[in-house]
């Protein structure tokens, strides 16, 4: 065995940077990680299951270990507890024979081996490093998104009023500033858990990707929050006109009080407290809209909450008018959505006060808001002085830790897979930003998964399309990565070249975008998306002329010669 005297390992769980003496843990030979040019996570051998890679097409993107007490279940695909996991690659269980020659060499922690080991705090996690020199823009998804800046703010951060898309007006509550210091923050600085947001900055070969997800990302985030421009969830569910108050215990008949985590010892979710008293600080600005979301105990057997209603712009109190799941008080009621996405629920607000609020500060790790207890103050996103930043970043983590880790086992369908399988395969098939805008809504991602669809399917996957066809403009990106005069060399992205298809999307603010163009150089922006309807048409009709120009200047030339 070879030993290596200092080993630098990055642990994006707690903020640390653990220097280990190498002679402590020995190197085993004869793994190699991501082999095959796996996707996936991996245990790393030897670790007891306590440690495991993050591999991308045979790479490894990063070594993280699970946090005490938990071992990482590669059959449920997250850290569980060690009594619900089945480790069968601990250091009993590794063999290496002498004559195996590694390709590489990784180092293995071994669970009973902990000397030698210094902690020193880091402000920041390291970000993931190309394999190969990128150019100035391309590789970094950060500048990239900076460079759309008048586009995102004109077609993607926009808010309208009674749904009148024809008279937009810049987001109050979602500006482009905030989204920056969120993504940095979120995709790569990190947080202090053991993933991120996956945008890949920095990556010549994956960034692409992370730009796609960060289309998913807002094409969700304009319907859910932005085009209402409210960090609270809005009430809108109604029957003739008649909104519930009871709506603050959840829409589309959920509950969201009794939405826990799925999991046999439940560490994340909030305590409902009964006599909890929040009343929402943003709402609809519609014309005769409901008031705000709110949560109260009640005073009596018969103490009604009643409704709203918006034809004669009313409220209507000590009615026995029921939600959709027939409710008719709002006790407990108060973990209805906030942020870009609507971060909603009793599992998912414990998770905020887990790994980013006062919960994970108070068990001595550093988190991003260390005085805020999510549980104690739901409406902190919407309600803090951290509120112009936090609105984005509960959302991005929302994302990164409940879309991006979704995995389906009967089926195998995992986020990472389907992103690589859209993009690869020239981003024309609806399903995968279907199935993401289910897994957000409904955690789901089948058709039929859930008694709804998401609500307004067709805009999120309108604005999907919007983003990356003419906002981030990826069918350029992917054709300045391909070697246009050797067609047969392979692709970095695509395996074939995509066929060109121009489709119509449903309803968007003017000018639509057209989906499916294959872009074969960066448009210029004169405060206009660039309408892309008829130009390939146009383009053919130029280089005809040019051609038979040109044809009958030679044909002109070479009779001059005969003739001489």
């Amino acid at each position: 065995m070879k030993h290596i005297s200092l080993i630098a390992i990055f642990f994006h769980l707690s903020y640390q940077v653990i220097v280990v003496d190498a002679q402590a843990f020995p190197i085993l030979d004869c793994f190699t990680p991501c082999a095959n040019g796996y996707t996936g996570n991996e245990v790393i051998p030897g670790t007891g299951c306590k440690y495991y890679h993050e591999c991308w097409k045979g790479k490894v993107r990063s070594r993280t270990e699970c946090g005490d007490p938990l071992i990482y279940d590669e059959t449920k695909n997250y850290c569980n507890f060690p009594s619900e996991v089945e480790c069968l690659l601990g250091p009993e269980y590794v063999v290496c024979p002498d004559s195996i020659s590694p390709t590489r060499s990784p180092i293995i922690m071994s669970n009973n081996e902990t000397s030698n080991i210094t902690i020193s705090l880091s402000t920041q996690s390291p970000s993931i490093q190309p394999t190969t020199q990128a150019p100035t823009i391309y590789g970094n998804a950060l500048d990239h998104v900076k460079s759309k800046r008048g586009l995102i703010e004109e077609f993607v951060l926009v808010s309208y009023k009674n749904n009148d898309y024809g008279n937009g007006y810049s987001s109050t509550q979602y500006t482009f500033d905030g989204m920056i210091q969120a993504l940095q923050q979120m995709a790569v600085d990190g947080f202090g858990a053991d993933f991120k947001f996956d945008l890949w900055e920095g990556n010549g070969d994956l960034y692409i990707y992370g730009l796609v997800n960060l289309a998913a990302f807002l094409a969700n985030a304009m319907v859910e929050s932005i085009e209402d421009d409210t960090c609270d969830e809005i009430s809108w569910q109604e029957t003739s006109g008649r909104y519930a108050i009871s709506n603050s215990c959840g829409q589309q008949k959920r509950s969201y009080q009794d939405e826990t985590c799925n999991m046999k010892d439940d560490i994340f979710s909030c305590e409902v407290k009964p006599e909890m008293v929040i009343t929402a600080v943003t709402m609809s600005a519609d014309d005769r809209a409901p008031p705000a979301l709110q949560c109260k105990p009640k005073s009596g057997q018969y103490d009604y909450t009643g409704y709203w209603d918006s034809n004669s712009a009313t409220l209507f109190t000590n009615s026995a008018y029921s939600n959709s799941l027939g409710r008719t008080d709002i006790e407990g009621c108060c973990w209805f959505g906030r942020g870009a996405i609507m971060t909603k629920g009793v599992c998912n607000m414990g998770k905020l006060n887990y790994y980013l609020g006062k919960r994970g500060a108070d068990s001595g790790r550093s988190t991003l808001y260390p005085t805020i207890d999510f549980c104690d103050n739901p409406e902190a996103p919407c309600n803090s002085v951290e509120t112009e930043n936090m609105r984005w970043t509960i959302a991005l983590f929302e994302w990164a830790e409940r879309v991006q880790r979704y995995y389906n086992k009967p089926d195998e369908w995992n986020f990472n897979d389907q992103l690589t399988q859209f993009v690869d395969t020239g981003m024309t098939d609806d399903t995968f930003i279907n199935s993401v805008s289910r897994i957000l809504s409904s955690d789901c991602h089948e058709p039929g998964c859930s008694y709804f669809e998401p609500q307004n399917l067709d805009k999120r996957r309108s604005n999907f399309y919007l983003i990356i066809n003419d906002i981030f403009q990826i069918r350029t990106l992917l054709d300045d990565l391909t070697p246009t005069p050797l067609p047969t060399m392979p692709l970095p992205f695509v395996s074939e070249q995509p066929t060109v298809q121009v489709v119509t999307p449903p309803q968007r603010p003017q000018p639509k975008p057209s989906i499916g163009y294959v872009s074969t150089q960066l448009p210029t922006y004169d405060g206009q998306l660039i309408s892309l309807e008829g130009n390939g048409i146009n383009r053919e009709h130029n280089v005809g002329l040019v051609y038979l120009l040109s044809l009958s200047v030679l044909v002109i030339y070479c009779n001059s010669r005969i003739i001489n």
